[in-house]
């Protein structure tokens, strides 16, 4: 029955992506304590660079028709697992955010402005405004020119949102050495920034494949996974907005 089950050669990528991971993580710790943010830095550089690598792999060999059906649901079965670990991992923040500071009707503010407005509600209108046209993009035809601008919009869009949060941080009042507030508002903030990131990645990835022809109306298995990542980012940042902005 899983004759035709393809099974992937052996890769050194999973590894060596977990050490810089972990390497990361200690790397954060030093910046927060010790302000050395240079390896903090190389080791995202290095973390960035192995993972288009092996993503890179991965669609070669879905490109030389290894990816049937059996692998597919493989791939759909640990990206529902990874989604699943996403989502605790943001519960328990915001648990921790409830727990502390909600129930004891603590003021965040809103945040920075410019020219009146405030930037969390911008970004918040851009997050949205990516989300609706990337769920039209995935409903057009992979062929189309209109499709590739569209999904070049909604990365100018990811884009223009770090740039966004990224002059929020700089014109912030507080910073995060001012308390449990300070420290809980930078990691929620940064750390569905850096899940930007990833998401911007994943669309770029998806668009290049687009370009090269590397997608067919029966095999577009990576792009759908972006787009619901793309999604579970909006979400966030909707609870994120409405917990500590507002």
């Amino acid at each position: 029955m899983f004759s035709n089950a393809h099974i992937v050669s052996n890769s050194f990528f999973p590894f060596f992506l977990s050490c810089h991971i972990f390497s990361m993580m200690l790397s954060l710790v030093m910046m927060m304590s010790c302000g050395i943010m240079f390896l903090f830095f190389m080791n995202g550089i290095f973390v960035m660079y192995l993972l288009l690598l092996w993503l890179k792999d991965i669609m070669m060999e879905g490109v030389s028709g290894f990816h049937n059906y059996l692998v597919d649901a493989g791939f759909l079965k640990g990206f529902i697992i990874f989604i699943m670990t996403e989502i605790m991992f943001f519960f328990s923040i915001f648990w921790v955010l409830f727990n502390k500071f909600i129930l004891e009707s603590t003021q965040w503010g809103l945040g920075a402005l410019i020219c009146g407005v405030s930037l969390p509600m911008i970004n918040t209108f851009l997050l949205l405004l990516s989300g609706v046209v990337g769920t039209w993009v995935h409903s057009k035809s992979l062929s189309s020119k209109k499709f590739k601008f569209l999904l070049m919009f909604v990365i100018f869009l990811g884009f223009l949102f770090l740039l966004i949060q990224m002059y929020e941080y700089k014109n912030l009042f507080f910073n995060m050495g001012d308390g449990v507030a300070g420290s809980l508002f930078y990691f929620l903030t940064g750390f569905h920034g850096f899940h930007v990131i990833v998401g911007v990645m994943l669309l770029k990835l998806s668009f290049l494949r687009i370009y090269f022809f590397n997608y067919s109306l029966v095999n577009n298995f990576f792009f759908d996974c972006s787009i619901i990542y793309w999604h579970f980012v909006d979400i966030v940042w909707l609870l994120l907005f409405l917990l500590i902005y507002l």
